[in-house]
């Protein structure tokens, strides 16, 4: 399964994006999701090319529908 192939940091980011939460990055490359350190920019762009979140703006993330699943 998908879950499997995940790191423990993007594993903890998808928990948070596949509840409807946003990521952003706070300072430098750290990301955060409501005030918790998740990961950093890298994570957030393997995720991106895995098509499970997308980029909102400048320095947000949201789930995409395949991410919420």
């Amino acid at each position: 399964t998908l879950a499997r192939k995940l790191s423990k940091s993007q594993t903890v980011v998808m928990h948070w994006l596949s509840k409807g939460w946003q990521a952003y990055c706070v300072s430098g490359t750290r990301v955060e999701v409501n005030g918790n350190s998740v990961g950093t920019t890298a994570t957030m762009a393997s995720l991106e090319k895995l098509g499970l979140i997308e980029k909102i703006g400048v320095a947000a993330w949201q789930a995409t529908v395949a991410g919420k699943q």
